[in-house]
């Protein structure tokens, strides 16, 4: 390529002198730091100033401002929630007790056994239990070992199969009868 003609080159602009190229240099890195009024706080400072991350619950109380023993509500208050109800007593009156239990889980049907325990009504004995699983291989393992065999992985990778859970079938038995119930195969 060639440089344009001087009749080319006039039609442009004039290139700018050394002026428009003065650009002062940026700040120093100290003039745009704010020197701290005060130091850091040292390490103690630090840990007390920071609010306690584990703070003691208070006991709940009991309201006092009752006068009579017939006005007892029996709330026992909680600074942040009501924990709970006691009935009153007085006298001779027992207090009663009220216990709350977790329902029972509901048995399901032996069929819908997977490879976990569960609940179930075994057959046998008629005992509402969790099942007792035992994990032997099944198709799945032995299958997964012929295909490694065939591969050519032969010296014991192919025994591999046998120790994955994930490829053997569960077999659930009651734990009070002894019982066989379901076998999960994979």
């Amino acid at each position: 390529m060639e440089p344009p003609s001087y009749a080319e080159a006039s039609l442009h602009p004039p290139a700018l002198g050394t002026q428009a190229l003065n650009i002062p240099p940026p700040p120093s890195y100290d003039a745009s730091l704010d020197s701290p009024s005060t130091p850091p706080p040292t390490y103690g400072e630090a840990i007390t100033i920071q609010p306690d991350p584990f703070p003691l619950l208070t006991p709940p109380r009991v309201p006092t401002a009752v006068t009579s023993p017939s006005q007892n509500t029996g709330i026992i208050i909680h600074p942040i929630t009501q924990v709970g109800v006691t009935p009153p007593v007085s006298g001779r009156q027992a207090a009663t007790v009220v216990v709350v239990t977790q329902p029972q889980p509901v048995p399901i049907s032996v069929t819908y056994l997977r490879d976990v325990p569960g609940v179930v009504r075994c057959p046998h004995c008629h005992h509402t239990v969790t099942t007792k699983v035992t994990y032997l291989p099944g198709g799945a393992a032995w299958c997964m070992c012929i295909l490694l065999t065939v591969m050519g992985l032969v010296c014991g990778f192919c025994l591999i199969p046998f120790m994955v859970r994930g490829l053997q079938d569960a077999h659930h038995s009651c734990p009070q009868c002894g019982n066989h119930l379901h076998i999960y195969k994979r």
